[in-house]
């Protein structure tokens, strides 16, 4: 699997899967699981946020974090990839809007923000890598 998440499954021809896991079950791209990372972060720093901002801006947040993880992760197994990163791109763009809202509002530190926007940035770049694959083919 490449460092930039572009294990789509379809390497190897027709109906190739990405490679296994030591347990047998196929590995998801690199690019979902970095996103799985990021997403935890953020449900991790949502859970402290007080009640009447949790549900405004946070759930939101790890809504959209959610639905591009999902979007990765199933592209990992299909054929047709590109809509479905295309979605995921657009969702990143999403969460990325929504990051600075939380900072404003004081739900989340500078310091905080600068590192989801720097996680960010990097699925976006592996995303891109991987979309750029996909269209080659």
């Amino acid at each position: 699997m490449s460092d930039h998440g572009d294990s789509g499954g379809d390497e190897g021809g027709p109906g190739a899967k990405p490679p296994a896991r030591p347990d047998g079950n196929p590995a998801p791209a690199v690019v979902a699981i970095r996103m799985e990372d990021v997403t935890h972060w953020v449900v991790e720093r949502v859970a402290k946020m007080p009640r009447e901002h949790k549900f405004a801006i946070g759930d939101k947040l790890v809504e959209a974090c959610l639905e591009v993880t999902c979007a990765l992760v199933e592209a990992t197994y299909v054929r047709d990839k590109l809509g479905l990163l295309a979605q995921a791109s657009r969702t990143l763009v999403r969460a990325r809007a929504l990051a600075p809202l939380a900072s404003r509002s004081k739900l989340v530190s500078n310091e905080q923000l600068a590192h989801f926007e720097r996680e960010t940035v990097e699925v976006g770049r592996m995303l891109g890598g991987w979309t750029r694959s996909v269209r080659r083919r």
